[in-house]
């Protein structure tokens, strides 16, 4: 029979909550093998941030939408990431292996329609196992491709600093 709940004034199952909470129970693996990756062990503060944010959005979901995670880039902000940077980080997300973005091309007029993102190192939807396009990398590759990421920041906010002054 159908309990009366105080709180909110509605009307429930025997089982109270078990359906609202059984997103508790997701969780996000990362192997230690990832851990001690050159591409993981070089990777910039921001990059770790939007990872977690994409983690913490994957977990929203049950962990069972990796591939269709939508996060709004004022969600990153708001997790720390300058909003300058959000672009290039996730570009060498993507290049690093830990990441796949999904840019959607058609605009409806001033409105840009949402990126999706998958992680690479959960299983995506439909998947038993993940991608891992992380292992692949090089510690020489990891290096070129933060080499030319500082390089970027840097050139970036440089001409941020010359159009303030």
């Amino acid at each position: 029979m159908a309990e009366y709940n105080q709180r909110d004034k509605s009307r429930t199952s025997g089982r109270i909550g078990e359906k609202k909470m059984r997103w508790l129970g997701s969780w996000v693996p990362r192997r230690l093998e990832m851990y001690l990756s050159p591409a993981w062990q070089k990777a910039p503060r921001p990059l770790i941030k939007i990872l977690e944010r994409l983690e913490v959005e994957h977990l929203r979901h049950g962990g069972k939408a990796n591939g269709e995670l939508y996060v709004a880039y004022s969600q990153f902000v708001a997790a720390g990431v300058s909003k300058r940077s959000i672009l290039r980080t996730l570009d060498l997300g993507c290049a690093l292996g830990f990441l796949e973005v999904t840019r959607q091309e058609e605009a409806r007029g001033d409105i840009r329609p949402p990126n999706a993102y998958r992680l690479t190192y959960v299983p995506a939807i439909g998947k038993n196992n993940p991608t891992d396009e992380w292992k692949s990398l090089t510690e020489e590759r990891v290096d070129y491709l933060l080499g030319q990421y500082r390089v970027e920041e840097e050139t970036s906010s440089r001409a941020t600093r010359r159009k303030v002054s």
